[in-house]
Parts: structure tokens; sequence; C-alpha cells
């Protein structure tokens, strides 16, 4: 965990490296290559960008609203609880707090080595159970973990099966207990099936439309030879849903991204579109009731559900996928510092400094976009007269960068 003062001068930092891509037509040494370019050569990049972060800004937007209204339902409705039960007041105080203050702005930058724009967020709430943003990241870190090893299992004739193994909704009150007596029944369940070999296990626990808890697992076995599924529903007892994964790219990712979900529901959005939905059902037929998102639940329940996730390991894995090696971080390498990002006025909003600094008419009325396509159609060949105009005003370096970058456009 970094301090504050090296955030500050973290962020002071990126703020200077900004500044210098302001100056059209400076250039920054590429530390892998020692090659000097200019920061213009760059503003394909950045218009890429804007352009993208432009279409995933309502969804980021629609999550910074459920952050805020969930550390407001927190504040209001479950610290009040924790304290008349004199337990987990101080905890839920500090995800409340850790929620409010998470991704209101960030920096934009760019992966030279992979040719990749990223974010980093100037604080964010490390709460995959609670943030949307932290749980879509978490499910990101342990799809890159269990991939690969899953499709070498595969490779080497082992066949990977989908399932979802169930038990009786549990009354208000025996959340925790429930979670933890339905891994021990799993554990078990893995001794009496030699034939499988490994297992990654998921456990959701959301609130029923019954308001009672339907703990169940999502689970992916790793099985080398024939996998007797009437045995394993009779072993369980209870409900399990099973389907084997087809061989192919892309099935084990896609597998994975249904195992390791979101699974609290907290979204409006979601909530909205299963009252929609209901059973399907017409001709006076009741409409099934669908179970409430998080945002709709009580004090009571959220505190229970808090304190039963606390310190629970809500994902695990057995056998051959037991204890896996951290997959290596990332290397980004050196990065362009393009523009930032911030929450301001229900959205968030996004400014690139590198566009900014394009020499044209801002009066015009035209948005950075268009004012650097309108500097690429100028540099284009139109005359000898017309070329000459603009490079006496352009550093050479930039104008060879540039003419090449408006071929490509």
């Amino acid at each position: 965990m970094i301090t504050e003062d090296q955030r500050e001068r973290r962020d002071y930092h990126r703020w200077l490296l900004m500044e210098e891509s302001k100056e059209f037509g400076a250039t920054f040494t590429d530390q892998a290559s020692g090659e000097v370019h200019s920061y213009a050569a760059w503003a394909p990049a950045a218009l890429e960008a804007q352009q993208q972060l432009e279409l995933d800004l309502p969804g980021y937007s629609k999550n910074h609203m459920i952050r805020q209204r969930l550390a407001s339902k927190l504040d209001a409705e479950v610290v009040p609880v924790a304290r008349e039960r004199h337990f987990g007041a101080l905890y839920s105080t500090n995800c409340a707090k850790r929620l409010w203050r998470a991704r209101w702005s960030g920096a934009i930058g760019y992966s030279l080595a992979k040719q990749k724009t990223i974010i980093y967020w100037d604080d964010k709430a490390g709460l995959s159970r609670l943030c949307p943003d932290d749980a879509r990241e978490e499910s990101m870190r342990l799809s890159r973990k269990l991939v690969e090893p899953l499709e070498a299992l595969q490779a080497d004739g082992h066949s990977l099966h989908y399932c979802v193994f169930t038990t009786p909704n549990v009354p208000q009150g025996n959340l925790r207990k429930e979670m933890v007596s339905i891994c021990k029944r799993f554990r078990r369940l893995l001794k009496v099936f030699p034939e499988v070999k490994g297992a990654l296990c998921v456990l959701e626990a959301p609130l029923s439309s019954r308001r009672d808890w339907n703990v169940h697992l999502n689970v992916v076995l790793a099985v080398k030879g024939y996998l007797d599924y009437a045995k394993i529903q009779h072993q369980w007892h209870w409900n399990v849903e099973m389907r084997k994964l087809p061989v192919g790219p892309g099935v084990v990712r896609s597998a994975l991204a249904e195992v390791i979900k979101y699974a609290v529901a907290a979204t409006v959005a979601k909530s909205a579109q299963k009252a929609a939905e209901g059973d399907g059902g017409g001709g006076g037929e009741a409409k099934r009731i669908p179970p409430p998102p998080m945002l709709e639940w009580t004090g009571e329940e959220l505190f229970e559900w808090l304190m039963a996730m606390r310190a629970f390991r809500r994902t695990r894995t057995y056998g051959c996928l037991y204890r896996l090696k951290k997959p290596k971080a990332e290397d980004l390498g050196q990065i362009l510092w393009l523009g930032s990002t911030w929450h301001e006025g229900g959205r968030y909003r996004v400014a690139s400094a590198l566009l900014d600094s394009i020499p044209e008419d801002k009066s015009s009325g035209l948005s950075r976009a268009q004012r650097w396509q309108t500097l690429m159609r100028q540099l284009k060949p139109q005359g000898i007269d017309t070329v000459m105009g603009l490079i006496g005003s352009i550093p050479r370096d930039l104008v060879h960068r540039t003419a090449l970058t408006a071929e490509i456009l």
C-alpha cells in the first residue's frame, strides 16, 4: 500500500509528463530503443484512447453511481445495525469510505510496449465483493491465472465440466453457517471421485426473492477418464447442474467468465431487467418475483452478508489447480501520459493534453478529434506551396511522422 506522500509524488510526475506532451512538436526518448520520437506522432493513439473511453464512459458512470449509492446505504442502514450488535461498525464504515472515494479521477496513458491504452485511477476501493469495477478486474486477474492451466489440462486429455451445486435456501441468520457447510460438503464429495483431478470453486450467496439466502457453488471440474453424472447427483443429494465443456478457442475463458462472475447483482439496471422479465407467462399467471439486488436489501440483510463474507475465501481451488503460480505482472514498459478522466456532473469526462496542443483555431467549435483530423488533411500533399508553408512552422521530425500517420488514416 503506497503512502499519501508517494501518491502525491507519483501524480506530480505524471502531471509533468503530460505537460511535456502539450508542447506541440516536443520529443521524448524511447527507453527501450533509445530512439527519439515526437509526442505528436502518438496523437493517433491519443485519439483512439479518447474515442474508446467515450464509448466506455457510460458504463464507468453507472458503476460510479452504484458505488456512491452503496456507500450511502452502508452509512445510513448498515452501520446503525452494526452498532446495535456491538461489532462490525468500524469495518462497515471503512467499506463505505473506500467506496465513496474510489475512482473519481485517473490518468490516461499509452503503453509503448503493449501498444494499448490504460487508465491509472487515483484511488480504488479494493472491494471486489462490493465494487463492480473491482469485481471485473478481479475476474480478469483470476482468468489470467487459470485459463492456461485449464487449457493445458484439456490438451493433456482431461475433460472439463461446468457445474452448479446447490443446497436448500437458508433463513436469515444462517448465512455464514451454510457457506462453511456447503464448502465442507463439496470437499468431501471430491474424495469420492478420484477421477476428478482438480477443481475451481466459486461460492455465491445472493438473497432470493423469498428473502432467504441462496447459497450455491459455481464449479469447473478437471476430470481424467469417465465422470458419472448420476453418481455425483446421488452423492451430493441436492440439485446439480452439469455440462461438459467442448474443446476450442475461447471456450475455457467463456466458462471462467460465468464461474467468476460478479455475484451480488448490485446494479439498478440488472434489477430493472429482472423485474421486466418476470416469468414470461401470461393469461393470468403470476409473474415470478425477481431476487432483490443488493441496493434493495435491508440494513439487517446487508449487514449479515457483509459479516459472512468478511475474511471468507469465496474462490477456492483443489487438486492440480491448487496453489498455482501467480501470473507474472504484465510489463507495460514505458508509458506516455496522454490525458486524464474525472467524474463531474453525474458522468465521467475525458481530456487529452496532447490533442489539446494541436495548433488549430479552437474557436472554430471543432472537437479535439476533429482538429487532429483537420491537421492530418492539411499535412497530406496538396501542392508544394501549401506543404512548404506548413513545414516552415512545424519541426522536421514531426513532419515526417505526421505525414506517415496521415497516409495510414
